[in-house]
């Protein structure tokens, strides 16, 4: 299995934040981790990175402690929520090429990359030439991502990446997600936003308040658990799209299967399979 958790704990001076946390991420897939502000996502996400050391129990990547200095960290990369925070360099180029130098990419590779992790997220190279301060929010979303994509991680981890994204901005970083799980990057994605799984994701985790209540699970299994009981799921983590078909079948509409994509529910109804 790519990432292992065993009885993951973290406190900060003393408050627990994390409580034994069990958790197995597939590998070449898109986990979302689920969950309200202060759930303790981001420190999670920060201990499968290896930038903190938990309390007790244990995070293997690939069966390797990533916080080992002897683990090579460019293969799990982590994007923070604010990207205006994390920039500093003076250039677009200069600030994806930071890391890469760090890493000993020379300068042709170095641009080489950027480019292509511009590509990724849909911009052009010539961003390389501007500015960061210059840019849209969303342009940073994608910059601060193309950073860490150039590293060519085989392990993404992503804070928040929608935030504040308008719609265009929103579809354009998923499909980039997704081309990079063609390419075989594991991808987990840290949201307090019910509709993202809905839009894409292999599995869906639940943590509350330090807590995991549902461990990775197909998303469609997740809002509709076995037996048709999707009452099971608490309504302010459901996707809008299906709280729409939950009022359905409340009305008295059947509904077939375990439609969660957008495309899929639209297809069902069309087809008259709802």
């Amino acid at each position: 299995m790519a990432i292992e958790i065993r009885s993951l704990t973290y406190s900060y001076f003393d408050e627990p934040v994390l409580g034994h946390i069990d958790m197995v991420l597939g590998e070449g897939q898109i986990h979302i981790l689920l969950g309200p502000n202060g759930s303790g996502k981001t420190t999670l996400g920060l201990a499968i990175a290896g930038v903190i050391v938990p309390g007790m129990g244990s995070v293997r990547v690939d069966g390797e402690d990533p916080a080992s200095n002897d683990f090579d960290r460019s293969r799990v990369q982590l994007a923070f929520q604010f990207p205006e925070e994390q920039m500093f360099e003076v250039t677009v180029e200069a600030e994806i090429a930071f890391g890469l130098k760090n890493f000993g990419v020379g300068p042709a590779e170095a641009k080489e990359r950027s480019e292509w992790a511009l590509g990724c997220v849909g911009l052009s190279a010539d961003m390389l030439r501007r500015a960061p301060d210059e840019l849209s929010y969303g342009e940073m979303r994608k910059v601060a991502l193309a950073s860490v994509i150039a590293l060519r991680p085989r392990y993404l981890i992503l804070d928040e990446p929608l935030a504040g994204l308008d719609w265009k901005s929103r579809r354009g970083l998923i499909e980039s997600l997704e081309a990079l799980k063609t390419e075989g990057v594991t991808t987990l994605v840290l949201t307090h936003e019910p509709d993202l799984p809905a839009e894409i994701g292999d599995t869906v985790s639940l943590l509350v308040d330090g807590l995991l209540e549902s461990g990775p699970t197909p998303t469609a299994e997740f809002f509709y658990p076995a037996g048709g009981r999707a009452d099971e799921v608490d309504f302010e983590y459901l996707p809008d799209i299906v709280r729409v078909l939950r009022g359905l079948r409340r009305s008295g509409v059947p509904v077939s299967g375990r439609p969660v994509r957008e495309a899929a529910i639209i297809n069902a109804i069309f087809r008259g399979q709802v």
